[in-house]
């Protein structure tokens, strides 16, 4: 009876043996077959990992599958292979991710921009139908997606439109009570709330039309690994959908030189007073050429530093958030006590302070508390930066906190560095293991008060450029670029 129970026995973890065996050599085709398509790994280390893997795992089904071995040896065998098949479903699952979080970020074909039908708070309007027949201010912009987004909305309601192409008297007429409503682009929206700081408060949307545009954007493809580029840095003043039209309030380039392991972080002001590209007549504030779509924005900071500009990657509000939230938040250094100007919720005492991601957020837009306004705002943007590469580069927070940290950024980061290029970045610092240089500047200028291109009809604060800095950046890009 013994005997045959024992027959049994073999019998049975033979046949777990030949379960075990396929599993393993399924899962081991698939890990390794995503990792070479993906190429982030170096040739050298994965002729090691491959040398050492391949014969243990021969071994291992060979002795699986053996009639004659003892069970002592064969019961081994196969918990060590399930252990391997463990942890080669995790590997598969992580690079999985990583594949699909890069086709989720890539370059979309197009932008989307957002209009909106606005009352006051007080009102008794509830829904856009209790605004038929009311009469409704139409802000004449020049934006080629206004005539769409009207055609939308004349079919979804009957109204009387009271034309204006000064949308800051639209908004005071709104406040005024001289208008029911207003139709306005999400931009305009934007620079009215930033110019009245209780706007905001007294406003409620009823209704948000969203018009989706061609993104006429055209990269300059290199070699990363090989050659500098220039990568700016996008931070659009929303939360939300990452494709949407918006004022740029952070403004970075990124210079990287892959042969030197040198690079710049290059900081220009908001409300830089710059000449939009292609636009004649009155310059405008650096943050307004977001309004006209992210190309403006990177042919105006071409026109401005005398450089192409590679790449580009779009963050905004929510970005910064759950980003900073995925990775257990960030310490930073305050040299001042403030309670934020966007959330009075966040107070930050002299020293250092542990930030979630409202507060990290709030520190970042912070400018109000400052003498310096828009320059002390680019420092904290620098080290919230700073804070945030250094913890989620850490060997800590990768292993613990990396799918985290993808599921916070794919659906608001946006970048036409494609995935081919981020993988050879990748297999480069694999390879080479070098320590970076990292240094950053910022432009600066002097306060004032001037018209602008998006708004001609009163003056706004802007920033008129200290061209010395201008072109102290662009030799400093020069010489991290090597450019004779």
């Amino acid at each position: 009876m013994a005997r045959k129970n024992k027959k049994k026995q073999i019998i049975f973890y033979q046949r777990i043996g030949k379960v075990i065996s396929l599993l393993l050599g399924i899962v081991s085709v698939i890990f390794f077959g995503m990792i070479f398509s993906m190429n982030i790994l170096p040739i050298k280390y994965m002729t090691i990992l491959l040398g050492t893997y391949t014969p243990i795992v021969i071994i291992l089904v060979l002795l699986m599958l053996m009639k004659k071995l003892k069970l002592k040896i064969k019961i081994p065998c196969e918990i060590i292979s399930v252990i391997l098949i463990f942890i080669l479903f995790l590997g598969i699952s992580y690079l999985n991710k990583t594949m699909n979080f890069m086709g989720k970020i890539k370059d979309k074909k197009y932008q989307t921009e957002n209009y909106y039908v606005v009352v006051l708070e007080s009102s008794q309007y509830q829904d856009l139908n209790s605004l038929k027949d009311k009469t409704i201010g139409i802000h004449t912009s020049t934006l080629e997606s206004q005539e769409d987004a009207l055609s939308d909305f004349n079919k979804k309601l009957s109204y009387n439109e009271k034309d204006y192409d000064d949308f800051m008297k639209m908004g005071n007429d709104l406040v005024n009570k001289n208008i029911d409503a207003m139709f306005i682009n999400g931009s305009y929206l934007s620079i009215l709330q930033d110019e009245d700081e209780t706007f905001g408060s007294k406003i409620k949307i009823l209704e948000t039309i969203e018009i989706k545009i061609k993104n006429e954007t055209v990269k300059k493809d290199i070699d990363v690994t090989k050659e500098p580029f220039n990568l700016y840095i996008s931070g659009i003043d929303i939360y939300g959908n990452i494709t949407s039209v918006s004022r740029s309030d952070v403004n970075m380039i990124v210079t990287v030189n892959p042969v030197t392991h040198k690079v710049l972080l290059t900081s220009i002001p908001r409300d830089y007073y710059v000449r939009l590209h292609g636009t004649t007549g009155y310059r405008d504030k650096l943050t307004h050429a977001g309004i006209y779509g992210v190309d403006m924005s990177i042919s105006t900071l071409e026109d401005l530093l005398g450089i192409d500009i590679n790449y580009y990657a779009r963050v905004n509000f929510t970005t910064l958030i759950k980003l900073v939230d995925a990775i257990g938040g960030v310490d930073i250094y305050s040299d001042a006590n403030i309670t934020a100007h966007t959330n009075r919720n966040c107070k930050f005492v002299l020293g250092n302070n542990h930030l979630d991601g409202d507060c990290a957020l709030a520190f970042a837009r912070e400018r109000y508390a400052y003498s310096s306004g828009d320059r002390h705002r680019v420092q904290n943007q620098q080290a919230i930066l700073t804070a945030i590469i250094n913890k989620a580069l850490s060997s800590k927070t990768l292993i613990t906190k990396y799918t985290n940290i993808l599921d916070s950024l794919q659906s608001s980061f946006q970048t036409n560095l494609g995935s081919n290029k981020v993988y050879s970045l990748v297999n480069m610092q694999l390879d080479k293991m070098p320590s970076w240089e990292i240094t950053s500047i910022s432009l600066d200028g002097n306060g004032k008060s001037e018209y602008t291109y998006s708004y001609s009809g009163g003056k706004l604060y802007v920033m008129e450029p200290d061209l010395s800095t201008v072109e102290d950046a662009k030799e400093k890009i020069k010489e991290i670029m090597n450019i004779q």
